[in-house]
Parts: C-alpha cells; sequence; structure tokens
C-alpha cells in the first residue's frame, strides 16, 4: 500500500515537470538565430567621381520576422545613419528619422528594400567615407555587416571657375585659380599664347599678384591645372581701368524763385568714360516723369530746369558709372515762391530804413555830447579869465606908485574878458541849436 502510494507521486512529479517545461517554452520562443547580413561593402572600393555605384547588403530573414514591422535595414556612413527602412511586409518604402543624427537627405542616394543595397546616382568627392549596413532586431543586438572603404578618385576641374576681372590702375590687385583633382593638380598661369608673364606680375600657388596694375598688362591670361589624369585650362580676360571721379561735383544747395532757371553741374572722369544719371528723391529722372521742355541734360553732364515750379523743389542726386564702379553725390534744390520773393524785399527795405534811423540816432546824440563839451570847456575858460583880471586889479590897487607900469593893461584884462564872454554865449547857442535838433 505505502509502495503504491510513493509511486503515485513520483508520476504526478513527472507530469508536473513535463508541464512546466512545455509552458516554459512557450513563454521564451528562441532567439532569431536565422537573421544574418551574407554579403556586405567589400573592404576598399575605389571609384571614380560622377560614376554610378551599387554597394550590396544581402540579408537573410525569417518569414515571420518579415511579417511584423521589428526589422529594420540600416545603413551607416563614418559612424552617422544615412539611409533606413523597416522590412516589415506592412511598412513602406520611405526611410524615417530616428534619433540619431541623419545625414543631409541627397536624391543621389536610394536603398533597396528588396536587396538591402545602397545606390548611388552619381558618386561625388564628398561620398567618400567608411560604411557599413546593419539589421535591427526589436529586442535584440544589431546584426552588422563588415565595414567598407569607399574612395572617390576626384574628377580634374576648376573651384570655382576662374572669370575675368577690371583692375584699377595703379592698384595691387589678385587673380585667383584654384583646381581640385586626385592626385593634388599642379596650378600656373601662362599669358596669352604661352608667353611668359609681364613685369610686377607674379604666380604664387596659383594666384596673379599685380603690383602696381599698367595698361601694358591688359590682355588674356590663361590657367592651366595638371595631374596624373591630364591637364584642363581656362582663359580670362584681365582689362585695366580708371574708377569713375567726379570731375566738378554737384554743389549746394541751389536757391532759385519760382520761374527761374536751375542749373545743376555733374562732371565725371574715368576710364571706360562713365555715364551721368540724374535723380530726384531716388527716382531717376526719364522722358515718362519729366517735362522734356523744361528739363534738359547737357552733353557735359549739367542738368538745366527752366521755368521751375515750386514741384521741382527737392534732393537731386547725379551717379556716375561704368564697369570699373558707381559713385553718386546729390544736392538740394531750393524754390522762392513769388509772394516769399515779394515779402523779402519788403523786409529787407524795413530793415534798412531801421538801420538808417539807428545811425541817425547815433550822429545827433554824439553832436550833442559834441557840443556840451565845449560849452563846459568855454565856462571853464570864462571862469579862469574872471579870477586872472580880478587879482590884476588886485595887483593895480596895491601898486599905484609903480608909475613906471603901462597905462593899458586895464584895458587889455577888460577886452580879454568881453571875449571870453561872447565866446561863452556862441557855445550856448550852438548847444541849445543841437537840443532843439534832438
Amino acid at each position: 500500500m505505502m509502495k503504491s502510494q510513493i509511486n503515485v507521486r513520483r508520476l504526478f512529479l513527472g507530469y508536473a515537470l513535463i508541464f512546466c517545461a512545455c509552458s516554459c517554452l512557450r513563454a521564451s520562443p528562441a532567439p532569431p538565430t536565422d537573421v544574418s547580413i551574407t554579403q556586405g561593402p567589400k573592404g576598399w572600393l575605389t571609384v571614380k567621381e560622377q560614376s554610378v555605384l551599387q554597394i550590396p547588403c544581402v540579408y537573410q530573414l525569417p518569414d515571420l520576422l518579415r511579417q511584423s514591422n521589428s526589422v529594420t535595414l540600416r545603413w551607416r556612413k563614418d559612424g552617422k545613419t544615412l539611409r533606413l527602412v523597416e522590412l516589415g511586409q506592412a511598412s513602406s518604402t520611405t526611410s524615417e528619422p530616428q534619433l540619431e543624427t541623419l545625414l543631409r537627405e541627397d536624391a543621389r542616394l536610394t536603398l533597396n528594400k528588396e536587396t538591402g543595397s545602397l545606390h548611388f546616382a552619381s558618386v561625388l568627392a564628398s561620398d567618400a567615407g567608411v560604411y557599413q549596413c546593419q539589421l535591427l532586431v526589436e529586442g535584440q543586438s544589431a546584426v552588422s555587416s563588415g565595414s567598407g572603404t569607399l574612395e572617390v578618385i576626384e574628377q580634374l576641374k576648376f573651384m570655382p571657375q576662374p572669370t575675368s576681372k577690371n583692375l584699377e590702375l595703379g592698384s595691387v590687385s589678385k587673380v585667383h585659380c584654384k583646381a581640385q583633382g586626385t592626385p593634388v593638380p599642379q596650378v600656373k598661369w601662362m599669358r596669352e599664347t604661352q608667353l611668359p608673364l609681364p613685369a610686377n606680375v607674379t604666380d604664387h600657388n596659383g594666384t596673379l599678384i599685380f603690383r602696381g596694375v599698367a595698361n601694358e598688362q591688359r590682355g588674356q591670361y590663361t590657367c592651366f591645372a595638371t595631374n596624373s589624369q591630364g591637364q584642363i585650362s581656362a582663359t580670362v580676360s584681365i582689362n585695366v581701368v580708371v574708377a569713375p571721379r567726379f570731375s566738378v561735383p554737384p554743389v549746394g544747395p541751389i536757391e532759385v524763385g519760382e520761374a527761374d532757371v536751375a542749373v545743376m553741374h555733374c562732371q565725371a572722369t574715368g576710364e571706360p568714360k562713365p555715364t551721368i544719371q540724374w535723380d530726384k528723391d531716388l527716382a531717376y529722372l526719364n522722358e515718362n516723369n519729366t517735362d522734356p521742355a523744361r528739363f534738359r541734360l547737357l552733353e557735359n553732364g549739367t542738368l538745366e530746369i527752366h521755368n521751375v515750379q515750386a514741384e521741382d523743389e527737392g534732393r537731386y542726386g547725379c551717379t556716375i558709372g561704368s564697369s570699373a564702379g558707381f559713385k553718386r553725390e546729390e544736392v538740394l534744390l531750393v524754390v522762392r515762391s513769388n509772394k516769399s520773393a515779394s515779402n523779402s524785399i519788403v523786409t529787407r527795405i524795413i530793415i534798412v530804413i531801421i538801420c538808417l534811423a539807428f545811425l541817425y540816432f547815433v550822429l545827433v546824440l554824439g553832436l550833442k555830447l559834441w557840443y556840451r563839451y565845449r560849452r563846459h570847456m568855454g565856462k571853464v575858460q570864462l571862469d579862469d579869465a574872471a579870477h586872472a583880471a580880478a587879482d590884476a586889479d588886485a595887483d593895480v590897487d596895491g601898486h599905484e606908485h609903480a608909475e613906471h607900469e603901462p597905462c593899458l593893461t586895464e584895458a587889455n584884462s577888460s577886452k580879454n574878458l568881453k571875449s571870453k564872454l561872447r565866446e561863452s554865449t556862441i557855445l550856448e547857442q550852438e548847444s541849445q541849436v543841437a537840443d532843439d535838433i534832438v
């Protein structure tokens, strides 16, 4: 009895173990060992610039994973995501940006979802780098291919293309010529048909340096770039110019009255000969916005406005220009109306009258002061004469016994005193006349 119970227990434990094992197997499916990349980028790949290129990425994927969106194919360049696509049947063929840094979108690059290959429509020098493809399975580590290095043989070319230039007479100027290619090309300049460079012109690593530009340096110059791919050349024209300058610039402000003639001068020099264009308040003058009967542009650049109107007032600009450059100067035109002109004349007349009246007042005041001064000085002289006469009388009384003294002394003193009195009277009369005038 006891033995049978033990067997039953063992049988029960065996069934329990089998049940747990089956449950564990169902709960933890086997890892996708069939996900793999059978062919990836080659270790080293060399192609020419602008050629077509396809880098393979052949992968194996179980049908169970193909029916879901849990697998992503990703291409990386120099450690950065370049293109990616989900491989599930329900997914689209367009790539979606992920959290990783994506390189700039480029229509030249396409990713084939079925084959996994990366296609270049036209290889550029910037495409050189290290490439790798990966399969990303949700919940699993990435399956990566080997890394492949792409080397691009850069086509021999000018970057940028040399262009013709105008050089200022007497200046120090440079003309650049830069070329790119694999290997690095050698660059040199020649003048016209293999002629040496003129004096004061040197070639420094593809840069023409003109020290003191002169007229004899104008002409055709050719830049040559050479490497193992061959030789390319570019010819440019060097022209010597003189920047436009004002020989007679506009000077102002200019003030004219209505119906008068306004003349604004503007003359310029330069090589080639500069053109002259006038504008009013930054709007160029032409036949559509001016009256040809009133506005006249002379051959030397002078602008004349006949029968000036009030609306002609404003800022007039003169622009001189050529292939050597442009310059602009402006002048203010002020138009006086007839009413303001007449008012100005009346104002000037009033000012002149006031000035004359002031001068007359100053003159009369000066005369009055002068006459008062003369009268005062006459009184002083009269008093001095009276005191002298009194002293003379006292001396006569005290010395009557002196018979030798002349008899005419008293008569002479009396005569002098009368003369002083007469002068004082005249001064008082002149002073009175001056007072009457004031």
